[in-house]
């Protein structure tokens, strides 16, 4: 288990995301819980980007909607600040596409969560393990 957390500044209402592989989970903090060095978030959308494409080309993305579903609760740790020029499109763009819900959408995120867990076991065991 990771012992020397850093200190982390999240607030409510903050835009965060936690990226893995080609992947990214942006979402809305609504509480960082200090004595557990967890974050309490709001999923906004899961974004993949192709291998030759970067991350500021909106148009070339992968968009999955997550602003119906459940909140989760993860490792401080995993989670970076996003950027407004980062968010803004994104929101842009949900709010231009995204009319009708897919139900595949939450099956990407548990896919993705259950691929971070794998990834940094460490950021998710037990203390007195």
């Amino acid at each position: 288990m990771v012992d020397d957390f850093q200190q982390f500044n999240f607030q409510p209402y903050q835009i965060v995301y936690l990226e893995h592989d080609r992947s990214r989970l942006y979402a809305e903090v609504v509480q960082y819980v200090e004595t557990r060095h967890l974050c309490w978030v709001r999923p906004i959308a899961l974004v993949t980007a192709p291998e030759w494409a970067g991350w500021t080309e909106y148009d070339r993305l992968r968009v999955q909607n997550l602003q119906d579903g459940s909140d989760l609760m993860c490792p401080a740790a995993l989670f970076q600040e996003a950027l407004d020029v980062e968010v803004l499109p994104l929101l842009a763009r949900l709010g231009a596409e995204f009319k009708d819900k897919n139900p595949l959408s939450h099956r990407y995120l548990h896919q993705f969560i259950r691929d971070i867990w794998q990834a940094r076991p460490e950021l998710f065991g037990n203390k007195e393990s």
